[in-house]
């Protein structure tokens, strides 16, 4: 995907996920991530990123929005976290950040047309400048939701930006001793993927700590009940020397695995190459369409 560097340079509120040049303390670390792996030439779906100028514009009118930096303890008062987080919810978008994303909307349906005539379906991604660093990834805390028109993403947009302040993502932050507000949220708007398969690779086995070994969880379709815990995936364990399959085992599906021979070598070669990539081993979460995969995260692996 490319697009035009007017419509890159003009914007301060939107990042381009092919620009390699955004500042990850403006898109946040899963958008940072996306536009590391196109940098790279791996495949992603096509999209930008609302950037942290965005939420800040609307942070600035929420109430008590400023004393969220000045007296982050506040956020450990119930009262005060579901009243912010109502407030972030409740909307609407401020007229500049509307303006943004509606100008970002009508370019991406332009590059990504949807199939049959009908709108192109979205996915929509909070992005925290905290998040999937080397320190702490965050992993499913923050508001991910997918299948959505355009003009169901604003609403998405503010539910992304109040996950900032759940009560879980409080919880992991003051049990890291992380900023309790959290800095700031991006928020990244992608073409949805029409996925056959979802999976989540470990390329280092996340269990016994192997670094020859990876670890693959896969389920059929869009594979968000996956990542968020609520469906059993299948559970596939490949020697990085020879490719061998060393364990299998089978998830709730009745339809039988949910990723073929083909398809699982060249899950594990692109994994490989992202690791290489990105110096480490990484966590990645991929959708299989039938033209092939399409990276949809990676972040490196933070627990020993």
């Amino acid at each position: 995907m490319t697009t035009s560097a007017s419509a890159r340079a003009s914007d301060p509120m939107v990042a381009w996920l092919d620009d390699a040049d955004i500042e990850r303390d403006r898109i946040g670390g899963k958008a940072a991530s996306l536009t590391r792996l196109a940098s790279y030439g791996f495949r992603i779906p096509p999209g930008f990123c609302l950037t942290t100028d965005a939420f800040a514009a609307q942070a600035a009118s929420l109430p008590g929005g400023t004393d969220r930096h000045s007296n982050p303890m506040a956020l450990l008062d119930p009262g005060t976290r579901s009243a912010l987080v109502q407030a972030m919810v409740a909307g609407p978008l401020s007229p500049v950040v509307a303006a943004s994303l509606v100008a970002s909307l009508q370019l991406l349906s332009g590059l990504v047309p949807g199939a049959d005539g009908e709108p192109a379906l979205l996915a929509v991604r909070s992005s925290s400048v905290a998040e999937d660093g080397a320190a702490a990834s965050f992993a499913g805390l923050h508001d991910t939701e997918l299948g959505l028109t355009a003009e169901e993403v604003a609403p998405a947009v503010l539910r992304c930006w109040a996950s900032l302040w759940s009560e879980r993502a409080i919880g992991y932050r003051a049990r890291r001793g992380l900023a309790l507000d959290g800095d700031a949220m991006a928020v990244v708007v992608q073409a949805l993927v029409p996925a056959r398969a979802a999976v989540i690779v470990f390329t280092r086995h996340p269990v016994s700590g192997r670094s020859d070994q990876l670890l693959v969880n896969a389920a059929p379709g869009l594979g968000e009940a996956m990542v968020s815990g609520m469906i059993t995936p299948d559970t596939i364990v490949v020697s990085k020397a020879d490719r061998a399959v060393v364990d299998f085992t089978p998830g709730e599906s009745t339809d039988g695995p949910a990723l073929r021979d083909d398809a699982l070598d060249a899950l594990v070669t692109l994994s490989l190459e992202v690791e290489r990539a990105f110096g480490a081993p990484v966590d990645i979460e991929a959708a299989l369409a039938d033209d092939g995969w399409y990276l949809l995260q990676a972040r490196p692996i933070t627990t020993p």
